[in-house]
């Protein structure tokens, strides 16, 4: 019915009467609303008085200005007013229920943010060795213990942290003892951590480390099993490497022979080099370093193509890795936190190729790589190849990788 009302009107009285109709649907749902706050009693004369309105004014032909037409604005104009009324107390009802919304809302972003900094607290693996590496505990006064252990590379143990804008920040010992800053981000249930400075990234060739968490307790306790185990475990080492070095120096002092790494029954001596010598294949005596990550150094004897390392070990001194000419010239490189023994091949123009071997000491060897580039002469349209373990890649990618290979490797020439 109020929908044939509605059309008849539409010809007769156009933009006025659809105004009419739009304010009758309003006030149909005021009353519904009303309706549910217990003043249900009036809404069915009120509902009966607008049709009855609506109606009239769709019969009515009556021209502006007319009794009718004066009668007919008299209703529109109560309709108004009274559906202004109901709208205006729904408007004090809905702002009063946003209110109370927004001081929910806040009150659940508190919890939250409380919720996020103890998000950090737990026991993360490491990548590397899948074991647990990172251990984050909070403590009373807001601070939290922080216990990292990079593996065969450094520990830093009971750092203290804090919450920042950045995440939380640590401050630490570095391997030459001085104070060394970092900080911990969590990407989802990954721990990024970051040491900045260049003293460390000297020392490991990377800054930034990823930790996957593996519970919510950390186990501050059993990382490592305390800290006095940790300490004689230290002086252990120290020991080793006291040994190690002394071995190292008797080869240079010509006390110690050294074991040749193809013929474990022929050894040489420091006297069959050719030392002090202005020849292009001259040998000369240089630093120690831990080349095999097992936390002992190998000493560099500098030379043509790279030279020769010498590892000590087992009471002896052993020839750890050596150059093979110009197909193989020797260098070493800190790559992904580690240091790794590469042998450069560029013996031929349009042709560059690199091996790479990394070691958890010198009788260990962990992982390998191979990379390089070759241009065909016979296939110059096909440009340059690129390759990584056997792969081709682009372009960009070997730029990459060689960016960070080469910006940290050593030459002992």
């Amino acid at each position: 019915m109020v929908q044939c009302i509605l059309h008849k009107s539409w010809h007769l009285n156009g933009k006025s009467v659809m105004k009419k109709a739009v304010m009758a649907m309003i006030m149909g749902a005021t009353l519904l609303t009303l309706s549910s706050c217990g003043q249900a009693k009036n809404s069915d004369n009120a509902q009966t008085n607008v049709l009855s309105s609506t109606a009239e004014s769709g019969d009515s032909t009556a021209e502006p200005g007319s009794r009718t037409g004066e009668v007919q604005k008299t209703q529109n104009d109560s309709i108004i007013g009274s559906a202004g009324s109901d709208l205006t107390e729904l408007d004090h009802l809905t702002g009063e229920y946003e209110l109370e919304s927004s001081y929910r809302f806040l009150a659940d972003s508190s919890n939250i943010e409380n919720i996020e900094k103890y998000e950090y607290e737990g026991e993360y693996n490491s990548y590397d060795v899948n074991e647990p590496a990172l251990e984050i505990k909070k403590n009373d006064d807001e601070t939290y213990q922080i216990q990292i252990d990079l593996f065969r590379l450094w520990g830093f143990y009971d750092d203290a942290g804090k919450i920042t804008e950045e995440g939380l920040e640590f401050a630490t010992t570095g391997p030459g003892g001085n104070e060394m800053n970092g900080v911990i981000k969590l990407e989802a249930d990954i721990a990024v951590v970051t040491i900045f400075g260049q003293e460390w990234l000297d020392f490991a060739g990377l800054s930034e480390y990823r930790f996957y968490k593996t519970s919510d307790v950390p186990n501050i306790d059993g990382f490592p099993a305390n800290q006095q185990e940790s300490s004689m475990q230290n002086a252990a080492d120290t020991d080793s490497e006291a040994a190690a070095d002394e071995l190292l120096d008797a080869f240079i002092d010509g006390l110690a022979d050294a074991v040749d790494s193809e013929d474990s029954a022929s050894t040489f001596s420091v006297s069959d080099l050719n030392l002090d010598s202005e020849e292009w294949d001259t040998y000369s005596i240089g630093e120690k370093v831990d080349l095999d990550n097992d936390g002992e150094n190998e000493l560099i004897i500098n030379g043509p193509y790279g030279g020769i390392y010498l590892d000590a070990r087992d009471d002896k001194v052993y020839e750890f890795a050596a150059e093979e000419g110009t197909a193989c010239i020797l260098s070493y490189t800190y790559y992904n936190g580690a240091v790794w023994i590469m042998y450069s091949n560029r013996s031929s123009a349009g042709f560059e190729f690199y091996h790479m071997e990394k070691f958890e000491g010198a009788d260990n060897l962990t992982a390998e790589m191979n990379f390089g580039e070759e241009f065909d002469p016979d296939n110059a349209e096909a440009g340059i190849k690129y390759t990584l373990n056997g792969a081709e890649i682009s372009c960009d990618e070997y730029t990459e990788l060689c960016s960070k290979i080469f910006a940290a490797e050593v030459n002992t020439n």
